[in-house]
């Protein structure tokens, strides 16, 4: 299975909603750079604009991955979506950030101060996981990187000024709350494993100018849960809050 050929099964996998039965180990994404292509290479076969990113990391010290999220799968609170037109349906509570100005590419990395310093906006998110393979979550993290990082759609509540929101804000463990049909679903302990999501986006804004990829205003970035991923079976609302930044609101049917 070639690149392209992996991208056409997630390409059917997502227009004709079946999943992929099986991947054998031969055809996984050699490396993360081969999986990002591919990433790529279905917006390009969908004839897709991206909307958004989601990226993250498993500790703080681990190496950061993202992906682009197709502009259709982004939806502003409150959202209505359709529990069946996903595979799996996990939610999980995040918060999000958009620059106020474009970060293009360029030669040089970007540095810590100028990122944080174009960041203009920060909102709750929701995104659901998902998955186009059937194996799933049984299956290779480069395959999975390749799958857009198993995302399902981002669903974006009301954007807040940054320099407004930050200081002061605990990023680390921020007051929030996670419900389902008025039932918490926050879990005993809350947290970004990544710690501070903010220091995602410095390699954030070099993955894209590596890659040739203006960072733009428009897109919305979300950066990891900080309440795990909670399964939902049935249709349902989830609403969900982050103290000082606002509530975000999904009804599934």
């Amino acid at each position: 299975m070639t690149e392209s050929r992996l991208a056409a099964q997630l390409l059917h996998a997502r227009e004709q909603h079946a999943l992929i039965d099986e991947i054998a180990a031969r055809d996984i994404p050699e490396d993360a750079g081969a999986a990002y292509a591919i990433q790529h290479e279905v917006l390009r076969l969908k004839g897709a604009r991206i909307g958004a990113w989601k990226i993250g990391a498993r500790t703080p010290s681990a190496p950061p991955a993202g992906a682009p999220i197709d502009e259709s799968l982004v939806y502003a609170s409150p959202a209505r979506l359709e529990i069946a037109s996903f595979f799996r349906v996990l939610i999980e509570l995040e918060i999000a950030f958009r620059f106020e100005r474009a970060l293009p590419p360029r030669p040089e990395p970007y540095a810590r101060e100028e990122v944080l310093g174009a960041l203009g906006g920060m909102t709750v998110a929701l995104e659901i996981v998902d998955s186009r393979f059937a194996q799933w979550p049984n299956l290779a993290p480069l395959a999975q990187l390749a799958d857009a990082q198993n995302n399902g759609a981002l669903v974006v509540g009301g954007i807040e000024p940054y320099n407004v929101i930050a200081p002061g804000f605990d990023f680390l463990a921020p007051r929030l709350d996670l419900t389902l049909d008025g039932v918490s679903i926050v879990p005993a302990g809350v947290g970004n494993p990544a710690g501070d999501p903010r220091e995602l986006l410095v390699w954030f804004a070099n993955h894209c100018s590596q890659r040739g990829l203006t960072v733009e205003p428009f897109w919305t970035v979300t950066t990891g849960t900080y309440t795990g991923a909670y399964r939902v079976e049935v249709p349902g609302v989830v609403r969900g809050s982050i103290d000082r930044i606002g509530e975000i609101e999904l009804t599934l049917v």
